[in-house]
Order: structure tokens, then C-alpha cells, then sequence
């Protein structure tokens, strides 16, 4: 994933996952290797969303961000 000068970190993200409202809902912990530290944290969500994509998972959804 990391791709900038620094170095890269393996993170371990606790994500709340909930299929809608009227799910219950859970935390998840995901995986993120590798997220370069000069990444933005939504540079490390989009990398981590295309993992998830790749292995057939839901990707972690948002409202929105501000880039």
C-alpha cells in the first residue's frame, strides 16, 4: 500500500459495522498493512476499501469526506 518517503505502518482498524438500521451492528477489526504514515486517513481507507472489494467483502462505508 505505502507509496510515500516514509515509512509504512500496519494499522489495525476497529470499524463499526452495521448493515442498516435496523441491524444491531458490530465492531470489526480490519486489517490494514502496510499504509504508507505519509497517507491521509482517507488515502488509507480507499486503500483498505479496495482490498476489501477484492476479497468480495463490503467496503467500509462513510457519509462523506472532505477532500
Amino acid at each position: 500500500m505505502g507509496s510515500g518517503t516514509g515509512k509504512d505502518l500496519n494499522l489495525k482498524l476497529k470499524v463499526w459495522r452495521q448493515k442498516n438500521k435496523k441491524d444491531a451492528g458490530h465492531f470489526e477489526e480490519i486489517d490494514a498493512p502496510g499504509v504508507s504514515e505519509d497517507s491521509s486517513f482517507l488515502e488509507m481507507l480507499d486503500q483498505v476499501n479496495e482490498k476489501l472489494i477484492h476479497k468480495g467483502v463490503d467496503p467500509i462505508a462513510f457519509d462523506h469526506d472532505c477532500r
